[in-house]
């Protein structure tokens, strides 16, 4: 089981040395210069800075697009690449299984590697405002609020890229490709509508987004709910995956 973790992660080094990700390496450095110059930086208060970049449209369209276009670029370099290490996993389930912590794996660390340098810029214009008070309407406070929005964020950013892992298991990374930018399309288009909401919400995109909740506990309590929905699609793509006759095992 070391051995079989220590092999994921000489994958994972090599993939970082890919021209490709390289690519995405520094046009994510310049997307984090738009969201903390741009969009952060013209806010009083550090946690407000950070969490406006985080909650505006065209910011996660481009954000989105780099880590799918990663998550593209992990399932074809294991695919293609690593016929030897394929062969010596023996089943289909094996496979995907690998698959997929390795795209959860390359999510994680790029969406820090971009957390940490919207933080880096920012803490040069607003770190000496580190104020707290009472977020939006609810009783928790903008530090909770950004703490809170941070891991559903990542959370969400998991088993969004899990779906998109299994889509190209199942497909190629062009269906995989056109998939994703429709999500994208809708997220752009959907995410420009700034929601009040009393209930729980069915619209993944309003969680990327500006959506004022009746209270924190609902919305909360709603965020669960989607997570559920998430991963109960992952589920069904999982089984639909196993099942999948045409997914060969090279």
């Amino acid at each position: 089981m070391k051995n079989k973790y220590h092999n994921e992660l000489k994958i994972l080094n090599y993939i970082t040395t890919t021209e490709r990700y390289k690519a995405i390496f520094w046009i994510s450095i310049i997307l984090c210069l738009y969201g903390g110059v741009v969009l952060g930086g013209s806010a009083k208060n550090f946690f407000e800075s950070l969490l406006i970049p985080l909650r505006f449209p065209l910011f996660n369209v481009f954000l989105f697009a780099l880590l799918f276009l990663n998550n593209i670029n992990v399932c074809s370099i294991f695919k293609n690449e690593f016929p030897d290490y394929i062969l010596r996993l023996k089943s289909k389930k094996e496979y995907i299984k690998t698959l997929m912590r390795l795209s959860s794996i390359m999510f994680l660390f790029q969406f820090i590697i971009i957390l940490l340098f919207l933080m880096m810029i920012l803490f040069l214009t607003t770190f000496n405002n580190l104020e707290l008070y009472s977020f939006q309407n609810y009783n928790v406070s903008n530090f909770t609020y950004l703490l809170f929005y941070c891991i559903r964020y990542i959370i969400y950013g998991i088993l969004l890229t899990i779906i998109s892992t299994l889509i190209f298991v199942n497909t190629n990374s062009r269906i995989t490709l056109v998939i994703n930018g429709i999500y994208l399309l809708l997220l752009l288009y959907l995410g420009n509508i700034i929601s009040l909401q009393t209930n729980f919400s069915l619209s993944i995109w309003s969680y990327f987004t500006v959506t004022i909740y009746s209270s924190f506990s609902l919305e909360l309590a709603s965020s669960v709910f989607m997570a559920l929905i998430l991963e109960i699609i992952i589920c069904v793509l999982y089984v639909i995956s196993i099942r999948n006759r045409k997914i060969e095992i090279l």
